[in-house]
């Protein structure tokens, strides 16, 4: 198996796991908890992993920061009103 079929199942099973964990707490928890897994994963399969699929990889946590940052704010914004 590919290192990068590793990593495509390994983000899949913590999109998994973090959907369960989330079940009940809402999307903020959901979006954090992948963000987290997103950012581990490049992290640690920093070296082994060719430029292509950094970029996918960097992709996704960029998608996922700007929708972190969606969810932050519409929060903030029950808030205050």
């Amino acid at each position: 198996m590919l290192v990068s079929h590793k990593v495509y199942v390994a983000v899949f099973i913590w999109v998994v796991a973090s959907m369960l964990i989330s079940l009940y707490s809402g999307v903020e928890v959901l979006v954090t908890l992948i963000l987290i897994g997103l950012l581990v994963t490049r992290e640690l399969s920093d070296d082994v992993l060719d430029r292509e699929l950094k970029h996918r990889v960097d992709f996704f946590i960029y998608a996922l920061l700007v929708v972190f940052a969606a969810v932050v704010i519409r929060r903030v914004w029950l808030i205050l009103a």
